[in-house]
């Protein structure tokens, strides 16, 4: 099935030729448009059913950060019945600052966080610092692509590397 998808992201042109700057991971000559295939309803959800089957099915609640992670994390959640943790980059200068949005976990719950790329981990490491704080348990994160090597405090998984995807 991740085959199927492989396939599916290369025909939605979502891998990008060109010099561009990565957030975390400096420069380099493509670039991982996976937001790209967001807009499609149909590869939206295959996206997501193949990310749900890798994610524990004890999870209760389903969490993501940036344009990358929330737009996955919320179809997922609203699949799947699992509530929906949004977690922010920095606080809010305005309203009520804090740094999660909708459902706030608690150390009842098992939390998956999911995100599209992978490159050196530092935005999930951020996520995971903030959910840390609540007390719930991180059974770990899962990414749409890996396209670079890193160390997370919790197991993380993901559906194809850059090679395949190139």
């Amino acid at each position: 099935m991740v085959k199927d998808l492989i396939e599916k992201l290369k025909q939605a042109q979502v891998v990008c030729n060109g010099p561009v700057e990565l957030k975390n991971a400096g420069a380099s000559n493509y670039y991982f448009n996976i937001k790209k295939a967001y807009g499609d309803s149909e590869l939206m959800f295959f996206l997501c059913k193949n990310l749900w089957e890798k994610i524990p099915r004890e999870v209760t609640c389903i969490a993501g950060s940036g344009h990358g992670g929330v737009p996955l994390a919320t179809r997922i959640s609203g699949l799947y019945g699992r509530n929906l943790t949004l977690v922010r980059d920095g606080p809010k200068e305005h309203g009520l600052s804090g740094l999660i949005d909708g459902y706030v976990p608690n150390n009842k719950d098992k939390i998956t966080i999911v995100d599209d790329v992978f490159s050196t981990g530092g935005s999930l490491r951020r996520v995971i610092e903030t959910l840390t704080l609540t007390g719930a348990e991180i059974l770990g994160c899962y990414v749409v692509v890996k396209r670079g090597e890193g160390q997370l405090s919790v197991p993380w998984r993901y559906l194809m590397t850059a090679e395949e995807l190139l």
